[in-house]
C-alpha cells in the first residue's frame, strides 16, 4: 500500500496498519512474497519506469528492474522507516540468492536521487574483486 494510500485511511485504519507492520518487523515473520508484474512506464517517471515487477510481503515492497549491469532493487516500507542491515540482507538472500553480491550505493552528489522513501540494493552478476576475508 503507497504511502498515499496509508494517509487517505482513517486515524485508527492506520496505526492499526502500522502497528501490524511493526509486530511482523519486530517477529520476522514477514509473510510470503508475492510476485506481481505490471507495464513498464507504470511505476513512474525517468528510471522508475524500467520497474516492471514488484515483491511484497506484510513489511516491504521490492521493486526490481533490470538496469543492465546489475539487477537494481528499490526497497520500502508502509512506515518508511529505513531497514536494518540484517532487514536489506534478509530481503537479498531471499529475493536474489545467499550467493549474491548485492551492494548499496553512495553516488557523486550530481547523481543523487531522493523523491521518496526506498533504499536500493544492486545486485551484481559476479562477486566483488576484494572480500573482507583474508585472500588466500
Amino acid at each position: 500500500m503507497p504511502h498515499d494510500v496509508l494517509m487517505s485511511v482513517s486515524r485508527n485504519e492506520r496505526r492499526r496498519l502500522l502497528d501490524a507492520e511493526a509486530r511482523a518487523c519486530k517477529t520476522g515473520e514477514w509473510g510470503d512474497w508475492e510476485r506481481l508484474t505490471f507495464p513498464r512506464g507504470s511505476a513512474g517517471k525517468r528510471w522508475a519506469a524500467e520497474f516492471t515487477t514488484v515483491y511484497r510481503n506484510r513489511v516491504f515492497s521490492v521493486l526490481v528492474r533490470d538496469a543492465g549491469t546489475a539487477v537494481h532493487m528499490a526497497v520500502s516500507s508502509l512506515s518508511q522507516i529505513r531497514p536494518t542491515w540484517h532487514e536489506m540482507q534478509r530481503i537479498k538472500d531471499e529475493l536474489a540468492g545467499e550467493d549474491a553480491t548485492a551492494v548499496e550505493v553512495y553516488p557523486p552528489r550530481r547523481e543523487v536521487v531522493d523523491d521518496a522513501d526506498m533504499f536500493h540494493l544492486w545486485v551484481l552478476p559476479a562477486p566483488l574483486p576484494f572480500t573482507i576475508y583474508e585472500q588466500q
